[in-house]
């Protein structure tokens, strides 16, 4: 198995999770439509940081680089420790 096709099965796991996980809680959010929205993205860009970040799967780590300048932003700090203070979630 291809690398590529590695990570898409990851990103797979990740989606069906999140769904699983939505659709078992989305009538807690009553009428909040953006409040489920908020919630959806942000458990799926979690859960892809913590896939960059190599903590779904041992064997898979990845770097993020800026082609244009080969600055790196998961270099020295998990992206996934970041999410809270700078995304939109709810407390459900």
């Amino acid at each position: 198995m291809g690398e590529q096709e590695i990570f898409w099965k990851e990103i797979k796991k990740i989606q069906t999770s999140v769904v699983d996980m939505s659709l078992l809680k989305y009538k807690q959010y009553g009428n909040n439509i953006e409040m489920l929205l908020n919630d959806v993205t942000y458990e799926t860009i979690y859960k892809i940081m913590e896939l960059f970040d190599g903590f779904r799967n041992e064997s898979l780590r990845y770097e993020i680089v800026n082609k244009v300048n080969g600055i790196s932003v998961n270099k020295s700090t998990g992206l996934h420790d970041c999410c809270e203070e700078h995304l939109n979630c709810s407390d459900i």
